[in-house]
């Protein structure tokens, strides 16, 4: 809407202190270092920023998407809901792809390009009811400024609200997402659910806010915003309250009408995400820039210190030597099959794999006891939309536990790893990020719906007749025998006992079938559940291995090549005469002051993301 609706610029001095450091490797001829900058410049030319839009049914999640990007790409209509997640990004011209799942495990997710007139048919529930065509995502491309710099909105379902089996696809987006946004209207305030999604939401996602939407059609929001934040200080939660409405974004931008844009709340929002979510995303890019950048300028300053050491004490150069040789010797250890980090990583996957599947089990043990408890005192017929939203909640409640106690432990456990490196003159790698993606749990299929009892009044009445013909039969032959008729009050009175005993033990019966039904069905969903997350678990932690084991290889090849260079510079220089040393010394000090630059510009990176 205007030039004010945007994210965040290109890093330029993030580029330029790359570009520094890519020149120095080349020019150092280390394309080990050179690898290093390149793999961190695409954080910082490339970001991909994403920020999931969640909430319940109808509560203007669509609407807010549409305002931030000024233009109606999500379907908004009042019977329309979202039934896939739409991720809106940034595109030369206007596009529109359909995403389905890869058909094999290493393949790329399939995409075929779909008219934007059509995306309504592929995203609502009214094109694709219970998404029957079997899509992962639907992709927008828009050329907007607020989407140049790399933000990526992400429409996810509402239909059946957060206690639903679409929140179990949010819950697997969770952890790829920046940030998370909740829109709750300001008709009420924030419901049990909705609380309880953002406490889920703040283990797995480093930034939330909550939205008050639709805040013109309700006079009483500022009210309801106050009980909101009541409601998150007690829950601990710091997510700003940010109150929007669509309705006067849109006419702000028809008149291009400021004060009337201020008003929508909108400026706000877009300072949000400008400040807290994009500001956040660049500041770690900027660190892991900082200390790519510093680890490359002492590993290069490693052969001129040596030499520089060798120069100016002749006399020592002798133990300098040794130390170098011992340190050559330990480097060529870090790179054995034996070596004391890959014992570590081995172990420590080995151990956090079986912890985690304990701990899953365990937890999912808890929800069917806590579930079987609660079947045992209801009608399963009558109360199951209330037990499978609580099952739904209380799954992802404990997904969501597992999860970050495997994620916290699998960075522990990198860390453990890095501290064999940290002996050495190196700094360990950079770029070690801990990705466990729920990749299956969205595929999970919901459980079975138990019916309530649907006996009709012929049915009950059949019932009756069966119980109390034995009866009547029984007391009415009994009854001939002393001279009374076969239907007699007595035998009628005591067909009717048994009729209504007939009655209700039926209900019991159906009741007992009803319960059972919804024992099974809750464990078979607990299970499955259990069974997706447990192998996305051992999959994750299988390629964190792997990135773990590459990334600390590569570290200690490099490791490896600087004290090789600077032993043979060393012992080049033992071997130099006086007028030798002296001038290569002046040559020395000169490339440990460019490297010096080199590290410098990299550290005022982090000290100005600290300020």
């Amino acid at each position: 809407m205007s030039a004010t609706d945007t994210v965040a610029p290109t890093d330029e001095r993030a580029v330029a202190v790359l570009d520094l450091a890519q020149r120095a490797a080349t020019g150092y001829e280390r394309p080990d270092l050179l690898r290093q900058v390149e793999r961190v410049r695409h954080r910082v030319t490339d970001p991909q920023i994403r920020v999931l839009v969640v909430g319940e049914f109808k509560q203007g999640k669509s609407s807010l998407v549409n305002g931030l990007v000024a233009a109606p790409v999500c379907p908004v209509d009042d019977d329309v809901a979202t039934a896939v997640p739409t991720a809106v990004r940034h595109a030369d011209r206007p596009e529109a792809f359909a995403v389905w799942a890869a058909d094999s495990g290493n393949a790329p997710p399939r995409r075929e390009p779909i008219a934007l007139d059509d995306v309504a048919a592929f995203v609502s529930e009214a094109g694709n009811p219970g998404n029957r065509r079997d899509l992962r995502s639907v992709e927008i491309g828009l050329p907007r400024p607020l989407l140049a710099s790399g933000l990526v909105l992400v429409d996810t379902p509402g239909v059946g609200g957060l206690g639903s089996t679409h929140s179990a696809t949010t819950i697997a987006t969770l952890p790829s997402a920046d940030a998370v946004l909740l829109c709750s209207d300001a008709s009420q305030e924030l419901t049990e659910p909705e609380l309880e999604f953002l406490t889920m939401a703040r283990d797995l996602c480093p930034t939330i806010a909550c939205v008050v939407t639709k805040t013109d059609f309700y006079p009483e929001w500022r009210a309801v915003v106050e009980l909101d934040r009541a409601h998150l200080e007690h829950r601990q939660l710091t997510a700003p309250l940010i109150p929007t409405s669509a309705s006067l974004r849109s006419a702000a931008a028809a008149g291009n009408d400021r004060e009337l844009n201020l008003e929508s709340g909108y400026p706000v929002l877009l300072g949000f995400l400008r400040d807290r979510v994009a500001g956040d995303v660049a500041g770690l890019a900027r660190r892991a820039v900082a200390q790519v950048v510093m680890g490359v300028a002492d590993q290069l300053a490693a052969r001129y210190r040596a030499e520089r050491e060798a120069l100016t004490d002749p006399a020592g150069s002798a133990n300098l030597v040794a130390d170098l040789e011992r340190t050559q010797e330990r480097v060529t250890q870090l790179r054995g099959r034996a070596a004391r980090w890959q014992q570590t990583l081995s172990d420590g996957i080995a151990d956090l794999a079986a912890d985690a599947d304990h701990d899953l089990r365990r937890r999912s043990r808890e929800v069917v006891a806590a579930a079987e408890g609660a079947i045992a005192n209801i009608d399963p017929g009558v109360a199951w939309d209330d037990l499978e939203q609580w099952l739904y909640r209380a799954v992802n409640t404990e997904v969501v536990a597992s999860y970050a106690m495997m994620t916290g432990r699998a960075e522990e456990l990198a860390a453990r790893v890095a501290e064999h490196f940290a002996e050495q003159q190196g700094a360990p790698p950079a770029d070690v990020g801990v990705d466990v993606p729920l990749e299956r749990l969205d595929q999970v299929r919901p459980p079975t719906v138990v019916e309530p009892e649907s006996a009709s009044v012929a049915s009950r009445g059949l019932t009756a007749l069966r119980g109390s013909y034995g009866g009547v039969m029984m007391v009415g032959i009994a009854g001939s025998v002393l001279g009374f008729g076969l239907f007699n009050p007595v035998s009628l009175s005591f067909g009717v006992v048994l009729g209504r005993k007939a009655i209700r033990d039926e209900r019991e019966r159906a009741l007992s079938q009803r319960r059972q039904q919804a024992r099974q069905v809750c464990r078979t969903y607990v299970d499955d559940v259990t069974f997706a997350v447990s192998k996305d678990a051992r999959d994750g932690l299988r390629r964190l291995q792997r990135t773990l084991r590459d990334a600390f290889t590569e570290e200690a090849e490099t490791l490896q090549h600087s004290t090789t260079e600077a032993l043979n510079a060393a012992r080049q220089a033992v071997r130099a005469d006086q007028q030798e040393r002296s001038r290569r010394l002046e040559d020395v000090d000169a490339e440990l002051a460019r490297i010096r630059q080199l590290r410098d510009a990299a550290r005022d990176l982090v000290d100005d993301t600290g300020r």
